[in-house]
């Protein structure tokens, strides 16, 4: 017992970090969400098909939305592994670790390695790690792409080796290729805040930045011209109600500064202080230290006129604050949006928890401690009220943690490990429960992805089924096939056995119509990503649920 005490505190980094890959890699086998997750996934699968990776279409149709790196990445990955969850998920995964490791590196750079440890453990172990691991789009690439770009960058201001400046190029790139120009815009503005701080005009007006670019320009020809062949050479083209589309112009502009200007036609007029709510939740279970850590790194740059210490960065302040408040003047906000952004976020953490001293220390320490047991209270409702469990090796695993939690904070000496070990056991806990327990049982209630999966093992034709008034992007997935949408009007076209799935509305529709059908298959319906507390509560559930159905013409 002494010896295993003894190897679990010498690699318990290690161990930590294992642990959250371990949940990651649960993640991955997770079915795809309903709508974005399940339309990349979709995308993907089409490239993988018809090899057309300059052009993207959606289910036969002009895509034009996001940049194609995440679908060039994906359908590679389906190449290689085959059509899976887990080969969506892969390359974002990897890119994920590799934002980790970038927040490590870069760390280690302006500050001790148990600050670099606690930063890159602080990332992977927050809620939107876990959730961008799982519900994938193209946030998780982005971070990992964005923050090796910050590594690289920082490593060749500090050292000025080409390889450096080489490699940042090709990170931001690659994650213009994933998101636009929100990847060139958050290295600018995390270094613009250093280089002006510090009044190093030489580092603004290197020559070097020229080579910066045009190696990142270079990087973006393929997509380019994508865009061009597919869009702006076909002007009587449509896409989303917009007649003759510029694809560059779309991406370059529209899709990123257009939603401040009011072009982007996406709008959702979400407030100036959306992230302030959303980030409570993402950033767990380190909100409550990350918050006073902003405030005083800002205080003390005020407070010192904003006159700067050379030993110090401002890369991490001025890469959070300035592009936080870009987003928030955008007219379209979706919680993700600011995902990119965490591993600043968790540098910043990090450093605080570190100056901490004496009985603040201390007392913190319990009132971190103590408030994650929110976290373990939401585990037991969870098998009690919402999702009861029978995995009783699930069960054993959470109560040998959360005993664990308690050991390490009784008897841990180091205030500072009291604080962020029992953290990170709890979110590893919590996020288990929900990648083995939650996840699983909720998406039963995706039925499109369900029925799909019935088409893939042969039990239901798929040459027969037809959608009736509208597409699913996860029942095309897992059924491997773009399947055809009928309306009204042509229902009367197909054969007797046709098989037509659709919701309440559209067998109302052909009841109406005396339409001649008979019932295959009921599907108990709820969106995934549109939870509420009487769909989470087992007894009131069935009153949220909605009916699907697959039925068989006469």
């Amino acid at each position: 017992m002494k010896n295993l005490t003894i190897l679990m505190q010498k690699h318990r980094y290690r161990f930590l970090f294992a642990a959250i890959l371990l949940v990651y890699f649960f993640n991955m086998l997770i079915d795809v969400m309903e709508i974005d997750a399940a339309q990349y996934a979709l995308i993907s699968l089409e490239m993988s098909w018809t090899r057309s990776f300059l052009h993207v279409y959606q289910q036969g149709h002009d895509y034009l939305d996001k940049p194609p790196l995440l679908f060039w990445l994906s359908s590679i990955s389906y190449l290689i592994f085959g059509v899976s969850n887990f080969a969506y998920k892969l390359p974002s995964f990897l890119t994920a670790v590799l934002g980790i490791y970038s927040v490590y590196q870069f760390s280690c750079l302006w500050y001790s390695k148990e600050k670099a440890v606690l930063a890159s453990l602080i990332l992977a172990c927050c809620q939107a790690l876990f959730l961008i691991t799982n519900d994938v789009r193209t946030d998780t690439i982005l971070l990992g792409l964005v923050m090796f770009s910050i590594w690289q960058l920082t490593e060749y201001v500090l050292n000025a080796k080409w390889k450096n400046l080489i490699l940042a190029s090709i990170g931001i790139g690659g994650a213009m290729m994933v998101k636009g120009p929100i990847a060139l815009i958050i290295p600018a503005a995390a270094f613009g805040t250093e280089f002006l701080l510090k009044r190093q005009w030489k580092n603004i007006f290197k020559p070097e930045w020229i080579i910066l670019i045009i190696i990142v320009a270079i990087i973006l020809i393929p997509m380019s011209y994508g865009l061009y062949t597919q869009f702006d050479l076909h002007p009587e083209k449509t896409v989303y109600g917009l007649k003759g589309p510029s694809g560059l112009r779309f991406f370059y502009w529209t899709q990123s500064f257009g939603r401040i200007t009011g072009e982007n036609y996406w709008k959702n007029d979400a407030g100036y202080f959306y992230f302030m709510h959303t980030i409570l939740w993402d950033f767990q279970p380190w909100i409550l230290l990350f918050i006073p850590a902003l405030i005083l790194k800002i205080r003390k740059i005020i407070v010192q006129k904003f006159r700067s210490n050379e030993k110090e960065e401002y890369i991490t302040l001025g890469g959070f604050v300035l592009v936080l408040f870009a987003l928030s003047l955008s007219s379209y906000k979706l919680p993700h949006y600011i995902f990119v952004l965490f591993p600043f976020a968790s540098i910043i953490t990090a450093d605080f928890i570190y100056q901490l001293k004496g009985k603040l220390q201390s007392r913190i320490a319990k009132v971190q401690f103590g408030l994650m047991h929110i976290f373990w209270l939401l585990i037991l409702i969870s098998f009690i009220f919402i999702f009861p469990s029978r995995n009783f090796i699930l069960q054993f695993v959470l109560i040998a943690l959360f005993i664990l939690n308690w050991f390490i904070f009784r008897f841990y000496k180091e205030q500072v490990e009291r604080i962020f070990i029992p953290t990170i056991i709890t979110a590893i806990s919590f996020n288990l429960m929900m990648s083995l327990n939650f996840y699983p049982n909720l998406l039963k209630y995706q039925s499109s992805s369900q029925l799909g999966k019935l088409v893939s093992e042969r039990i239901i034709p798929a040459d027969k089924l037809y959608i009736y008034n509208g597409t699913s992007f996860s029942l095309d997935f897992y059924s491997q096939r773009i399947n055809p949408v009928i309306t009204l009007e042509s229902i009367h076209n197909l054969k007797p056995g046709s098989l037509v799935y659709l919701d309440e509305k559209g067998l109302n529709d052909l009841i109406g119509n005396q339409v001649a059908f008979k019932q295959r298959k009921v599907f108990h319906s709820f969106r995934a990503t549109r939870l509420s507390l009487p769909f989470l509560y087992y007894k009131t559930r069935d009153k949220e649920l909605k009916n699907e159905y697959l039925i068989e013409l006469q």
